[in-house]
C-alpha cells in the first residue's frame, strides 16, 4: 500500500497535478502514517564542504497535524550526523538526545520540541548525497524497527525521484506556520 500511495503522489506531482508544496505535505503527512511516528519530514543538503546545510522542505507533525517550521542544519554544528547520513545512509536513535549521530541536533536548541527518537534514511542522486527523510517520536523513546527503517527507505527512494525530477523547478519553498 505504501509504494501505490506514494507512486500516485509523484505522478501527481510530476504531471503538475500537485505543486511542490502540496507534496511536501502530503508525502510528509503519508510518512508519518507509514512509519507510525510524531513527525516526519523531508531535508535537502545544500552547499558544500564545511558550509553545506541541511535544508528542511517541511515537516508535518502528526500531533499538532499541521506543518512545521525548523531550522536549517550547519555541518559546523552537526557534523556527525551529516557523516552518518554520508557513511551509513540511515541514523536509528533510540535516544535522539545521547546519540552520537543525533546529540549535536538538540545540544544546540532547547528542549526541540521534546524530540526523544529519529530515524532518517538519506538519499543520493547520481552518487552524490542529496538530502534525508526523517521521523522523529516526541515525548517518549521509540525502538525502531527494520520493518520501519525499510518503510522509510522505500518511501525515499520513490519521493526522492520526484523531488529531483526534471520537470521541477526545484521550488519547494514552504509557507509554514512557525
Amino acid at each position: 500500500m505504501v509504494g501505490a500511495d506514494f507512486q500516485s503522489m509523484c505522478g501527481l506531482l510530476d504531471r503538475r497535478e500537485l505543486s511542490p508544496v502540496e507534496f511536501i505535505e502530503q508525502c510528509t503527512r503519508a510518512m508519518a502514517t507509514a512509519v507510525n511516528c510524531s513527525r516526519a519530514g523531508i531535508w535537502l543538503f545544500q552547499g558544500s564542504g564545511d558550509d553545506r546545510v541541511l535544508h528542511c522542505l517541511g515537516i508535518y507533525d502528526r500531533t499538532a497535524d499541521r506543518m512545521t517550521r525548523v531550522p536549517d542544519e550547519l555541518k559546523q554544528t552537526v557534523g556527525a550526523y551529516f557523516e552518518a547520513l554520508e557513511q551509513v545512509g540511515h541514523v536509528v536513535a533510540v535516544d535522539a538526545l545521547t546519540h552520537p549521530a543525533t546529540s549535536g541536533l538538540f545540544s544546540h536548541h532547547a528542549n526541540v520540541n521534546d524530540v526523544r527518537s529519529l530515524l532518517a534514511a538519506a538519499f543520493s542522486m547520481n552518487g552524490r548525497l542529496f538530502g534525508a527523510f526523517t521521523c522523529s517520536q516526541v515525548h517518549r523513546q521509540t525502538n525502531w524497527t527494520q520493518s520501519q527503517l525499510t518503510t522509510l527507505k522505500r518511501i525515499g527512494t520513490r519521493a526522492s525521484l520526484a523531488l529531483a525530477g526534471p520537470s521541477q523547478s526545484n521550488d519547494f519553498s514552504l509557507p509554514l506556520q512557525p
